[in-house]
């Protein structure tokens, strides 16, 4: 996917903990959220502006960086999201959630 357009992103990121948070609970979903947002900062140390709370996820911090640096935090942020939650629930399931998250992304 690269660094696609950062609405795209904030889209699917709170598409997945509405969906996934339902499922295996908040409390982990946070757990998640937390994991990955540190995974990102180790990269990227503009991921700080990455926030998170039981009501979701803001990244509209990032949207005062240059689009296509906003763009590669957002999607390592968002592909170790699901590679936590690839092993949290196995990877298949995981596969079919960024299908599903790609597709309605699209449809927008």
């Amino acid at each position: 996917m690269g660094q696609g357009n950062l609405s795209n992103y904030k889209n699917m990121v709170s598409e997945m903990i509405e969906s996934v948070g339902h499922a295996i609970g908040i409390h982990v979903m946070l757990l998640v959220i937390e994991h990955a947002l540190w995974s990102t900062k180790l990269k990227y140390e503009e991921a700080e502006l990455i926030s998170f709370s039981e009501a979701g996820v803001a990244m509209d911090g990032l949207d005062n960086l240059e689009p296509k640096k906003a763009g590669l935090i957002a999607h390592s942020f968002m592909m170790s999201m699901i590679a936590t939650l690839g092993r949290l629930v196995g990877t298949q399931l995981a596969r079919q959630l960024t299908e599903q998250l790609q597709a309605d992304v699209k449809e927008e």
